[in-house]
């Protein structure tokens, strides 16, 4: 979940409507983003992940909080980055 992107109360709400409409019975889990450059995001305050996940449940739905893992090393999902070996010289 990204702070002030897709964390708001009518996203919550918009959500819950549309997996309700279609009888959709699925479990939402609710991914707090790993913060990481250069991307600009920061990830929702855990009240407001949590306020997410009880508008869902007052809709029926069954959502879950993921707590985010490695953050401080910088091994969370998305943080991680590919790093680039040096180039071998090519042979004949």
């Amino acid at each position: 979940m990204l702070a002030g992107v897709n964390d708001s109360d009518e996203q919550a709400r918009q959500l819950a409507n549309l997996l309700n409409r279609y009888e959709l019975r699925a479990k939402v889990n609710l991914i707090p983003h790993n913060p990481a450059e250069p991307l600009p995001y920061q990830p929702s305050p855990p009240e407001r992940v949590e306020l997410f996940r009880e508008i869902l449940e007052s809709k029926g739905l069954h959502a879950f909080v993921r707590k985010p893992r490695g953050r401080d090393i910088l091994a969370a999902c998305g943080q991680l980055a590919a790093r680039s070996a040096p180039v071998s010289e090519a042979r004949p």
